[in-house]
């Protein structure tokens, strides 16, 4: 039989063990991670294999051969560019005889190939997904199957609220010669992205079988040390070398050649590979020691990882680090806890490396030096940079200047240097004046022209991008909700948010030693493009009744909330003849973050007010333009699911649509407005980007939100307070009716919702249990579970940042919303205890 082992990877998230060798040779137990794939393949009864090289593929070549050491006959294939997972199997057809398996390089399984290839056979399939459970199933492509086994939703790398079970897929796939016809020839093409979604749509073979045993993937430096630790432990099936001893409690192998001086102490479980020497007095627990590693007197090693050919001086102190190939460590040195020291480095004596430092390969480290940082950039507390397409951080220390300089020299990189111009734009704070200007040293310095859009709101620079498209845009923030914090929003050059394709792309540059800079010649530019401010106004001008509003001469109470709006809005409101009492209309970076109970404090100021100067109606617009609340002429206040029930009403009363959109836990009674007005409802994932990418498409003219985000595609295609606002006057204008009019519709639905502890580990299983109970129920399926009855819905949505489920129900009762969020309770907390 025949295998195609997937070894092309970059294996930047293994940066900087894997900067100068490939991620498939990094060693788990003292032998590359392929070697043990090789090995499994050659146990399953493969005899031959093609492994498809791309990134420093001779290291991988000159290591295995011609297969035979190894039990395979090993041939190769390597691609002149990254063709994506399928692309790479698509170029190597000519070498492909029949049947094949396709299996990762850098994963760690025991599984039983040749009981997956039965199942494959037993079904007639065309391809077989190898499935395993994983507890925490976010990171990989998640996979629904029938009774038999064909695969019924597949969804790739999906978020917490998306995630509907916990089997996922493993990179491991059987397949049929006549898959090859469905990939193109020389275009990147992946099997998760393209090839799966397409046989899944044409409703061909693709079955998936769950595999018993072991399996990691082992993508980043946590779980590098997991899969060495596991195989420590006896909990994957691999081959160790040498032989098992026991002394005292402890379980050391060691291979041939070793060598331990008097009274050295092993606790736990020690691997020790050839020829490796341990000095006098030394203490090891629970760690792997690469082949011909010699080790000093007196030093002490616990839970680490050492690789081949290191020198370890004397009276030595390394914890839980990771230690790579031909580093020279000196005496009375000290390595802390998750430090990573890449290949060829030297260490001073007495120096001190501190947690959680990197340093790259071929460093040299000073006699009693103390390294607080690495080498090349910061490792960020909380694993991946990109929150969709948002960083964000402490102010000054994980978003240092240093560091954002380093983001914006990886901006400039991954857009090119010709003809790229950033967009930035910010709110007045002044930390975020300090990494604005960072930005643009370290973007400038890649070559990229930087335009300086300086304090506008969000909804006004993407307007900008919209009408002017460049390359990308970022806009810098204080965080709404933490006072230490601060965001970096990054668009796209269209002013839409940046995919999540670059995201990593930006991500993968951040963790490489050379970003690439320009030449003097090629240094970027600065300018500072005006007219913005006045062109948004006009665009919204351009897109209102502006006699309608003025033949009401409103008079209305506007909360500003210290943010730019203030800037913004005074001359829209001349032109629509409005009275306009303005509150907290300057911008002040001490107001811009602000507690539950401060908001809800400016709320009440800006009832009172409009009460008392008889106001027809309030606005409060957040400090980044794009979250409205309103307030009636009785000073009532209205906000998420009951605005969006008012503006909807309005919308559909002026308006014809075939369709609008809604988040996912929105009212009811939207449904019911639309169902009387003959308007499809669109449901949504209840996020702001979801939102954007629904207004986008030409059948939806209107999209709300229920957290005071509102979309009118005509103007734009992301939420703007500041047009909503205008808008509400519009059409309040228009329909000749007071706001408290049109609110006295609101049904008198009962809300309830409830947080149900959930370990991390039982998300996806209790995810997958949801959807296996309600299949035969109403539902829907986008961001969670959504169960309805006849006067009722319930949303189960695990959060992405927290061990909770939070549960959200509506009824025309609260009766009966009750009751589904105590059935649903309790079936939770059955689940996770499986």
């Amino acid at each position: 039989m025949q295998a195609v082992i997937m070894a092309g990877g970059f294996g930047t998230r293994l940066h900087p063990l894997t900067y100068k060798i490939p991620k498939p040779m990094v060693p788990v137990v003292g032998a590359p991670m392929m070697e043990h794939i090789v090995r499994l393949l050659a146990k399953n009864g493969y005899d031959e294999a093609i492994s498809l090289l791309y990134y420093h593929g001779e290291i991988i070549s000159d290591y295995f051969g011609d297969g035979k050491n190894f039990g395979i006959d090993m041939k190769y294939k390597s691609a002149e560019a990254d063709l994506g997972t399928v692309g790479s199997v698509r170029n190597a057809t000519d070498m492909i005889n029949g049947r094949f398996i396709v299996i990762s390089a850098d994963v760690l399984t025991d599984f039983d190939l040749r009981a997956a290839v039965e199942f494959h056979e037993k079904r007639n399939a065309l391809a077989t997904i190898v499935l395993t459970r994983h507890p925490t199933p976010l990171q990989f492509g998640i996979i629904i199957t029938d009774e038999d086994g064909k695969i019924t939703r597949f969804l790739e790398k999906p978020a917490w609220g998306q995630v509907f079970s916990d089997t996922i897929n493993t990179g491991i796939y059987i397949l049929e010669p006549e898959v090859l016809d469905w990939i193109p020839k020389g275009q990147f093409y992946d099997f998760s992205q393209n090839l799966f979604p397409h046989l899944l749509e044409s409703n061909e073979g693709l079955y998936g079988y769950i595999a018993p045993g072991y399996w990691r993937d082992v993508g980043n430096l946590r779980e590098y040390r997991r899969a060495n630790e596991d195989v420590l432990w006896g909990k994957v099936n691999v081959k160790f070398p040498g032989e098992c001893k026991k002394i005292g409690d402890a379980e050391i192998w060691c291979d041939e050649g070793v060598e331990i001086d008097d009274n050295v102490t092993f606790e736990g479980k020690v691997l020790l590979g050839k020829n490796v020497k341990v000095g006098n007095g030394s203490f090891l627990y629970n760690t792997v020691v690469g082949a011909n590693t010699e080790i000093g007197i007196g030093t002490n090693i616990e839970q680490s990882v050492i690789w081949d050919k290191v020198e370890i001086g004397n009276s030595v102190q390394i914890h839980n680090a990771t230690i790579a190939t031909e580093v020279k460590i000196g005496n009375s040195a000290r390595i802390e806890e998750h430090c990573v020291i890449a290949g060829n480095c030297k260490i001073g004596n007495e120096a001190t490396i501190y947690t959680g430092v990197k340093i790259w390969p071929d460093k040299i480290i000073e006699d009693r030096a103390v390294l607080t940082e690495s080498l090349i950039w910061r490792d960020r507390v909380g694993g991946e940079l990109f929150t969709k397409s948002r960083i964000s951080g402490v102010i000054n220390w994980e978003l240092s200047p240093e560091f954002v300089s380093k983001i914006g020299t990886a901006l400039g990189a991954a857009f090119g240097k010709e003809n790229a111009t950033l967009v930035v734009s910010r709110d007045p704070d002044r930390a975020s004046q300090i990494t604005a200007r960072a930005l643009f040293c370290g973007a400038m310095s890649a070559g990229m022209d930087v335009a300086d859009v300086g304090i506008v709101p969000i909804p006004t620079v993407r307007h900008y991008l919209s009408l002017n498209p460049q390359r990308a845009g970022v806009h810098i923030r204080k965080s709404p909700y933490a006072q230490k914090r601060q965001d970096l929003i990054f668009f796209n050059g269209d002013g839409t948010d940046l995919p999540t394709k670059i995201c990593r792309k930006i991500e993968q540059l951040l963790m490489r030693e050379g970003i690439p800079r320009a030449d003097y010649e090629n240094l970027g530019r600065l300018s500072r493009p005006s007219g913005i401010i006045d062109s948004y106004r006009n665009k919204i001008l351009e897109n209102i009744d502006i006699d309608a509003i003025k033949s009401k001469k409103f008079r209305i109470v506007m909360d500003y909330q210290f943010g730019a709006a203030a800037q913004v809005m005074p001359a829209i409101h001349e032109r629509v003849g409005a009275e306009v009492i303005t509150l907290n209309a300057y911008v002040d970076p001490n107001h811009l973050t602000k507690t539950r109970d401060e908001r809800e404090q400016s709320f009440r100021r800006l009832s009172a007010v409009v009460k008392t100067l008889d106001a027809h109606l309030g606005f409060a617009i957040d400090p980044i333009g794009e979250r409205l609340t309103v307030c009636d002429e009785n000073g009532k206040i209205y906000q998420d699911n009951d605005l969006l029930y008012i503006a909807t009403k309005l919308y559909l009363e002026l308006n014809k649509p075939e369709s609008i959109a809604v988040p996912i836990s929105a009212t009811m009674g939207v449904d019911f407005l639309a169902r009387e007005h003959g308007t499809r409802v669109i449901h949504t994932r209840d996020e702001h980007l979801a939102m954007m990418e629904a207004a986008l498409k030409s059948e939806i003219s209107f999209v709300g939100g229920n957290r005071g985000g509102f979309i009118f595609t005509n103007f734009g295609f992301a939420c703007d307070a500041m047009f909503a606002a205008i808008k509400v006057l519009e059409m309040l204008a228009k329909t000749e009716r007071k706001l408290s009019e049109v609110a006295s519709t609101i049904p008198n639905y009962r809300w309830v919702e409830r947080e149900i502890e959930c370990p991390w580990h039982a998300k996806g299983k209790v995810m997958r249990s949801l959807i296996e109970y309600t299949q035969k129920f109403p539902r829907e399926i986008i961001d969670g579970v959504r169960v309805i009855t006849s006067n009722a819905w319930i949303l189960m949505l695990p959060d992405a940042e927290r061990p909770v489920f939070h549960l959200l129900s509506e009824g025309k009762t609260e009766k009966t919303a009750n009751e589904l969020v105590k059935k649903y309770s309790e079936l939770i907390e059955k689940w996770q205890k499986k």
